[in-house]
């Protein structure tokens, strides 16, 4: 089951993917981004982890198929994070 977290102080909602098999990829985040539209969420933040890739491509995959834009995740060095998709829903 997807576990949403929220961090203080910013409460970014995250959907948490580790663990994760690549078969149920999509059906977590697609129930993760419906219950975050209807929360009125425009920003929300996608672990795939960075393991072996296969969950974050079929993270990317399902955003593209969905037309969601996304980025990976700045973090305050200035480098990426490409463990963290951010993704915009508006």
């Amino acid at each position: 089951m997807a576990k949403m977290k929220q961090n203080s102080p910013q409460k970014v909602n995250r959907l948490d993917l580790h663990g994760y098999l690549v078969e149920d990829v999509a059906d977590a985040v697609d129930r993760f981004i419906v219950q975050m539209t209807a929360q009125g969420k425009k920003v929300v933040h996608i672990m795939p982890g960075k393991g072996s890739g296969k969950v974050k491509e079929a993270v990317v995959s399902y955003l593209k198929l969905g037309g969601f834009p996304w980025k990976f995740e700045n973090l305050a060095n200035g480098k990426l994070n490409e463990g963290v998709l951010v993704v915009f829903l508006d």
